[in-house]
């Protein structure tokens, strides 16, 4: 999910499939946080269709490889690609995660591991405020 007001900022509240009005943090069992700013579930399949017409209306051209090795030179950067493919950027964005496959750092990198998950349950009855998403449980 998103907070609704960083998808209106991007023209993308059409990729919202689902939006509360706030969001709430259960603490413990007696204690509640109330974030009072919206929230909303995105419509995956809706956001990656639009991005792609995005690129496409402005001219991103697409390469299908897997990137072996990036070389930074001062004005320009060279991507080296599995079929052999060498493709030149200004700009190279490292979308690997925390696999750091094309990053080298000049220390021992350790990073942290988050995991999170969500439902859209439906059900008959309930003790929740239909109008707030439930961001954090630690109940």
């Amino acid at each position: 999910g998103v907070w609704v007001d960083e998808f209106e900022a991007m023209d993308l509240l059409d990729c919202l499939d689902t939006t509360w009005s706030g969001a709430v943090v259960f603490t413990n069992e007696q204690s509640t946080k109330d974030l009072a700013r919206p929230y909303g579930r995105v419509n995956r399949k809706q956001l990656k269709s639009k991005m792609l017409q995005k690129c496409i209306s402005n001219g991103v051209k697409f390469h299908e490889a897997k990137v072996i090795k990036v070389i930074h030179e001062e004005f320009k950067s060279l991507i080296i690609c599995n079929d052999g493919v060498t493709i030149q950027a200004a700009i190279v964005l490292d979308a690997t995660g925390f696999s750091r496959c094309l990053v080298q750092y000049d220390k021992p990198y350790n990073p942290g591991y988050q995991v999170a998950y969500g439902i859209l349950a439906e059900v008959e009855e309930h003790p929740l405020d239909v109008n707030k998403m439930v961001f954090m449980d630690w109940r």
